[in-house]
């Protein structure tokens, strides 16, 4: 049945070719008969009904033979040239349309027609710049041509010529008669006026679109985007608002939640991120596990410590390994200087961890004894805090924290030649050189209280080479310079120490105290500044005081 269908198409396009063949020989034989001017005439009229009837059948291959044969006798036969043009272009030989198009242009330069076929042939070999060209040149003549203006349209876009686009699309709006075409439309230049950072434009044509159809979800979701960028805060939390007023679907409404909560955590409405958190947890696809761990984090950002801390209890309950939430309920537990608590959880993770959690799990515990001491330290419980320190030992015997926390110990107890031996060791220890600049700062303290000036001084150096905007660095130099007399470098160090911190008052207060040699009324303006910040120096009072006195 299949080859009996084939050769029957065979033949028709056989006997197609043997009819133009047959009336291409007449129309030759007529007007060799009756001379040049019966030739045109009767073949003109013959073969541009011929050639209209094939390309309404769609015969484009037999248009493109008839005409092709017709315009080597007759090649200024402009309408049978331009059904070639279009057989070539529905044919997809875009390169043969162009060329014929512009043969018919050489002499009509004004045939719109021509020109548009012409346009439409440049697109489709994707060369744009010739396509805007024509289209250009046919909009002078067809401004209300709504495809024309559209396609001009979409070339400016497609080349990134963005204002150009914007402008043609406005003009293609004003000419749409139904609202589904303008809403279409003001889509495309919102979004074009985005790129354009045309942020105005873009809101109005988001609006223009949404006032056609007020619940269209794209829409709104690209509005609140819009407003998130441009940190308008209130007014992506209003059009989220209206959205939960239409939204049924789960996967929209899982998004305006959590966009909803996000915003409410950027503004710090914690209580309100709570409110609608709760709201979430009722949304089907949502992660219950993610969201109450987040409705803890809100509520210890709201001090409510003990509610947030048993949700995160519940949850170590509720997982399988619990690794990262157990993580988390640590931290605040530290935070709350429930230590014993914290350090019972890391002990039960660390039991059942696996090898490479075992490491990051002794880590943070070292981390938790450093913590304890510091805080044991504050409150003078030296013993205590030095308790911690071995115990982090344990855990962690190179970290640099133990050691240098122990030189504070050792410093508060005025053992400063054993302290400067554990602040060596944190330095070693301190592969990273994150704390060099503090290890430094406390070494030059030590050796200043030994009378190591030398000593004191190298290390102030070293300090100041690692980081030379350190306000204390530069401050402890000062009063270094000070002690030599060098009243030039000690002046020079105070200023560069309150340039890097302006609130540092001992410096302020040694500055002021080199000026009352010099000048006594900058004196008195630094004494004035320092009691402003700080009624209770008393060494300001009194030499405020002094000063005042011997003016008289």
């Amino acid at each position: 049945m299949t080859d009996l269908n084939i050769l029957s198409i065979s033949i028709a396009f056989i006997l197609a070719l043997a009819a133009i063949y047959i009336l291409y020989a007449i129309m030759m034989y007529q007007g060799n008969k009756n001379g040049r001017g019966g030739e045109l005439q009767l073949s003109t009229k013959n073969i541009l009904e011929q050639v209209e009837i094939l390309f309404e059948k769609g015969e484009y291959s037999l248009v493109e033979l008839l005409a092709t044969k017709y315009l080597e006798r007759v090649p200024s036969h402009k309408d049978v040239r331009q059904y070639l043009a279009q057989a070539y272009y529905k044919d997809k030989k875009y390169n043969n349309a162009i060329k014929q198009c512009l043969i018919i242009l050489k002499k009509d330069p004004n045939n719109i027609n021509t020109k548009k076929l012409l346009g439409d042939s440049y697109i489709k070999k994707d060369m744009l710049s010739k396509a805007i060209k024509e289209y250009e040149s046919i909009i002078e003549y067809r401004s209300n041509d709504k495809e024309v203006v559209r396609t001009l349209a979409e070339l400016y876009r497609d080349t990134e010529q963005t204002f150009s686009s914007i402008s043609v699309y406005n003009t293609l709006s004003s000419l749409m008669d139904k609202n589904e075409d303008i809403a279409d439309v003001q889509l495309i230049l919102a979004e074009l006026n985005e790129i354009a950072h045309d942020y105005p434009a873009a809101f109005e044509a988001y609006k223009t679109r949404l006032g056609i159809f007020p619940t269209d979800i794209s829409t709104n979701q690209k509005l609140i985007k819009l407003y998130i960028k441009l940190k308008n805060h209130p007014k992506a939390i209003e059009t989220l608002l209206y959205m939960l007023t239409f939204t049924v679907d789960s996967k929209t409404l899982l998004w305006v939640y959590e966009t909803l909560i996000d915003l409410f955590v950027e503004t710090e409405e914690f209580e309100k991120a709570i409110d609608y958190s709760n709201k979430l947890l009722e949304i089907q696809g949502s992660d219950k596990f993610k969201i109450r761990n987040n409705i803890a984090v809100y509520n210890m950002k709201l001090n409510n410590y003990e509610t947030g801390i048993n949700i995160l209890e519940e949850l170590v309950m509720m997982s399988e390994n619990g690794y990262d939430v157990t993580v988390q309920l640590c931290d605040y537990y530290i935070e709350c200087k429930k230590y014993e608590n914290a350090l019972e959880k890391y002990l039960t993770l660390l039991d059942k961890a696996t090898q490479k959690e075992a490491k990051s799990i002794q880590q943070l515990i070292c981390d938790l004894y450093i913590k304890w001491a510091i805080d044991d330290f504050a409150n003078k419980k030296l013993e205590d805090s030095l308790k911690h320190l071995n115990n982090a030992v344990d855990y962690n015997a190179i970290n640099p924290e133990i050691y240098y926390n122990k030189a504070l110990i050792l410093i508060e107890q005025k053992d400063y030649t054993n302290a400067i031996e554990l602040l060596h060791r944190a330095l070693e220890f301190d592969k990273q050189k994150i704390f060099q600049a503090k290890y430094y700062l406390t070494l030059s303290e030590a050796h200043h209280n030994l009378g190591n000036f030398f000593e004191e001084k190298k290390n102030l150096s070293d300090l100041l080479k690692i980081d030379n905007k350190n306000p204390m660095g530069l401050y402890r130099s000062g009063l270094m310079y000070v002690t030599q007399h060098d009243t030039k470098n000690a002046e020079e160090y105070f200023k560069k120490a309150l340039q890097y911190n302006p609130d540092l008052i001992l410096a302020k207060y040694n500055l002021a105290l080199i000026y009352e040699n010099n000048n006594r009324d900058k004196a008195k303006e630094l004494y004035i500044e320092i009691l402003e910040n700080n009624p209770n120096f008393e060494e300001a009072k009194r030499a405020l005081a002094d000063l005042a006195l011997s003016d008289y």
